[in-house]
């Protein structure tokens, strides 16, 4: 009873100090302008996780559906979804998820192809949006070419050119319900260093951007594996056409210790900037008010965070 209450204390106090998120009121403000909450989260791979704080444990799963339901997202995009976090999977986001209100899941995006054409997960990207703010006009993905100034649209092109582990962009059009505004959204996963590739796929993705999106706004949302300071022509490259409106962000957004897969809360606290490789970017609109959402789980008397990576959320005004 004792550590059940210590995990909802940890929970809303460290929330609070992050700020209160926008909820599904969100829209249009008197003065005409109109804003969205935008969150991205990696959620970490299931299998990368050692036995104590699997998402066996109940508590961990508590403190990862904790974590998307206090970021009171408009929209949020995810990395590193798998089988296991698709419906019916044996870690399903939308189930542990049920209580959020409105909620609309799309995690089927399997990019691991083979050669008999067959598909599954492996660092994937899905998204969820709230339906009372948003209307989900059309969506897809592309894969990423690891070294060629392209992307593909078919797992026959991107099993032969893609490269180990193949990354995704995933294109989505909006329309913000209240204003009809018009949006495009674009979450996706660069790849660590250890498997090459990012920097031409920074260049890909930009201008795959350009060509979906026009001159509508749009966000690009993810872990982009850079900072600037890790992997730095990789950020630059980045935000010579996004905008990085938390540039000067004094904080980070990566474990200190992910070599072993454990996560104490204090290895993420401030002061490590160039840990700030999780990123909300935009086009033709603006992001502030950037906040990290912490609602961790106790073990030994020690809090814990269910990701090697911190959930961040953003107000974007488009």
């Amino acid at each position: 009873m004792k550590k059940l209450f210590w995990f909802t204390f940890i929970a809303i106090v460290l929330v609070s100090a992050c700020g209160k998120g926008a909820g599904p009121e969100n829209g249009q403000n008197p003065e005409g302008e109109v804003s969205i909450v935008v969150a991205t989260f990696n959620v970490l791979k299931p299998a990368n996780r050692i036995t104590e704080m699997s998402m066996d444990n109940p508590i961990v799963r508590k403190a990862l559906a904790g974590t998307i339901a206090s970021a009171k997202a408009d929209l949020i995009g995810f990395n590193e979804v798998d089988e296991t976090h698709i419906p019916g999977g044996k870690y399903s986001l939308q189930a542990m998820c049920a209580s959020i209100k409105n909620y609309q899941w799309s995690l089927q995006w399997p990019n691991r192809p083979d050669a008999e054409g067959n598909l599954k997960y492996n660092y994937a990207d899905g998204f969820a949006y709230n339906s009372a703010t948003l209307e989900l006009e059309e969506c897809g993905y592309v894969w990423l070419s690891k070294e060629e100034d392209t992307w593909y649209t078919n797992p026959a092109d991107a099993y032969q050119k893609c490269g180990n582990p193949e990354r995704t962009c995933l294109w989505i059009k909006f329309k913000h319900i209240a204003s009809g505004k018009i949006f495009w959204a674009f979450p996706t996963h660069l790849p660590h260093p250890d498997h090459g590739g990012a920097l031409n796929m920074a260049k890909v993705v930009n201008r795959f951007a350009a060509e979906k999106a026009g001159d509508a706004p749009a966000i690009l949302f993810g872990d982009m594996n850079s900072s600037r300071s890790h992997e730095p022509d990789v950020y630059s490259t980045l935000i010579s056409y996004w905008r990085d409106g938390n540039i000067n962000a004094r904080w980070g957004t990566m474990s200190g210790s992910s070599d072993k897969y454990y996560y104490p809360w204090e290895s993420y606290s401030g002061g490590h900037p160039e840990r700030r490789i999780d990123h909300i970017l935009t086009k033709d609109c603006s992001a502030s008010d950037f906040r990290r959402i912490i609602v961790t789980y106790p073990i030994d008397d020690v809090q814990w965070y269910p990701s090697d990576h911190l959930a961040i959320t953003a107000t974007v005004k488009l």
